[in-house]
């Protein structure tokens, strides 16, 4: 096991000790993670995870509505993520496991998540998890709400909530890849740590907190145009997908049945106390990919703003074998707890579906 394995070995180790909860695992390596799966009716339907939009004068913002608020750590990641702005968020408020799985959301701010979830992420990684654990930002919050009561309740800390969506699709040389790619510096959160493509802070547009963005099929969507595909962020939500020739051709393979998008659950993360939503979108389409990495493409990729170099790492799916053999060792350490377990799930739900 590497040095980044055993030091995540020991986080995980310490979470479960404080979490009362079933924490994911697969083969030898247990995540910071425990996994809410969606009803079978849900798994079709990205959007049945969500509860009733936020109301316009819900917010949870500012110092005055957390349990602790950690001005070094926001300080720090300003510095270090050129351009980084203070963006509307949906803030985790609630999830309810069942009947069917729903999660509800206030409107929050992305410097008050990374004052908080962030911090504790950061505290966690920094402490010495020997004898002297000193962690004050989560006994803090804990003093406020319980560590149980913090699994299905976003109170005391701003909980922004995340999508993590795996995109798997047939190769032209046969069989199905999954999508990965190493996040590039401009990323504030897990910069060059492997990620899943598309993923992405839930959050509206500045002006529709509470309208047409409240959809995590609207939200896959306008960021498979700009994480595999280059179109422009757009804070204001005015981007024309009508103008993306990629989403027209998104949308036919999906009218056609030769893509489908699908729910794999919520996923809550130990490490920052948030919760994500995780999704598949499987493209079974076998000239997907060479029509948009051909030259001369009407869909050409450009993966630049959120990968290295641009590049996309493409993983065989057949087993985990294959899987693993194309990452690095312990790849898991240098992933997001959420996007390893959004590798599996959708891996898995893949699977079931092209069997």
């Amino acid at each position: 096991m590497t040095p980044f394995g055993q030091q995540y070995a020991r986080l995980v180790s310490y979470l479960a000790k404080l979490y009362d909860a079933p924490f994911f695992q697969r083969g030898e390596v247990r995540y910071p993670i425990t996994h809410f799966p969606p009803a079978s009716q849900q798994v079709d339907d990205l959007d049945s995870v969500l509860g009733p939009p936020p109301a316009e004068d819900d917010w949870l913002e500012g110092e005055d509505a957390l349990a602790f608020y950690n001005h070094a750590v926001l300080a720090t990641y300003q510095n270090r993520t050129p351009g980084l702005y203070n963006g509307i968020t949906y803030a985790f408020k609630r999830l309810r496991p069942g009947p069917l799985l729903k999660v509800e959301a206030h409107l929050g701010r992305y410097y008050d998540m990374l004052a908080t979830c962030g911090a504790l992420e950061q505290e966690l990684r920094d402490a010495n998890l020997h004898e002297t654990l000193r962690l004050p930002g989560r006994t803090l919050l804990h003093r406020a709400i319980s560590p149980q009561r913090a699994i299905t309740e976003g109170a005391g800390r701003s909980a922004a909530l995340g999508v993590a969506c795996l995109t798997v699709f047939a190769h032209p040389e046969g069989g199905h890849r999954a999508i990965l790619a190493r996040r590039t510096s401009r990323n504030a959160t897990d910069p060059g740590f492997f990620h899943v493509l598309p993923a992405f802070i839930f959050q509206p547009s500045e002006g529709s907190p509470t309208t047409r963005d409240w959809s995590v099929r609207h939200q896959v969507e306008r960021e498979y145009l700009e994480e595999l595909f280059g179109m422009e962020e757009d804070p204001q939500g005015n981007q024309d997908f009508s103008q993306q020739a990629a989403w027209h051709d998104l949308q036919a393979m999906l009218a056609a049945g030769r893509a489908s998008l699908h729910l794999t659950g919520v996923v809550f993360n130990f490490f920052t106390l948030r919760a994500e939503i995780c999704a598949l979108l499987l493209i079974r389409d076998p000239q997907w990919w060479a029509r948009c990495a051909a030259p001369d493409s009407l869909t050409p990729f450009n993966a630049a703003s959120e990968a290295q170099g641009g590049r996309l790492t493409l993983v065989p799916i057949q087993d985990d074998a294959a899987l693993l053999a194309s990452l690095p060792p312990d790849v898991h350490a240098i992933m997001p707890p959420q996007g390893a377990a959004a590798l599996w799930l959708g891996v898995d739900l893949a699977r079931r579906l092209l069997a």
